[in-house]
């Protein structure tokens, strides 16, 4: 490692977003253009998870708009009245499907307890790191887990994944940024296994 690359203990690394989305404007079709409980009705956000699908996806938390794709897409919500194919909670999703069979997951569940309450009729995974594991051992070699929420840290747990983005998706001077996570498996996990 060169002495550039080294860093010391007590450094921070910093990372800085890849792009910056304003909430607002208005869309092609003149419609308002704006983040809403319904994430993939905003388009910057519909547009970032276009760019980044490839093969078979799992759309974890996939709430009521249906995502275009031209391969096959499994849509997962909690909720049993929601039209979806599965109803599985994401912190068990990988006892569902075969190891390594997704190329993509895209996970955008509600945020916090308050969003789940308010929004989502109470219902949320109550262990964001146990849907995380989950993802980990369904995406396949080279396949990408997009995660939409309050903090940046996405795949970052597992050494197989490497970062490719970092977007924040402003909601405006006195709300929270949305910030989406890309990361890719570039490798298995130590011993060969997923």
């Amino acid at each position: 490692m060169s002495s550039d690359s080294a860093r010391s203990a007590d450094e921070v690394f910093r990372e800085e977003p890849t792009g910056i989305e304003s909430n607002g404007g208005r869309d092609s079709d003149g419609s308002a253009r704006m983040l809403s409980r319904w994430t993939f009705e905003y388009t910057p956000a519909r547009d970032i998870v276009r760019e980044h699908m490839n093969g078979r996806v799992l759309n974890a938390c996939a709430g009521k708009t249906k995502l275009q794709h031209d391969g096959e897409i499994i849509r997962n919500d909690l909720n049993p009245d929601r039209d979806a194919d599965t109803h599985h909670c994401v912190t068990e999703i990988a006892d569902h499907f075969d190891a390594q069979s997704f190329d993509t997951v895209i996970f955008d569940p509600p945020f916090d307890e308050k969003q789940a309450e308010t929004k989502y009729d109470g219902l949320h995974a109550m262990d964001v790191y146990a849907a995380l594991e989950q993802f980990n051992q369904l995406v396949g070699d080279d396949g990408k887990v997009i995660t939409f929420g309050w903090n940046s840290w996405g795949m970052r747990s597992f050494p197989a994944f490497e970062r490719e983005e970092t977007t924040l998706l402003q909601r405006g001077p006195i709300h929270r940024d949305v910030i989406v996570t890309v990361d890719r498996r570039t490798s298995a996990t130590i011993g060969g296994e997923w």
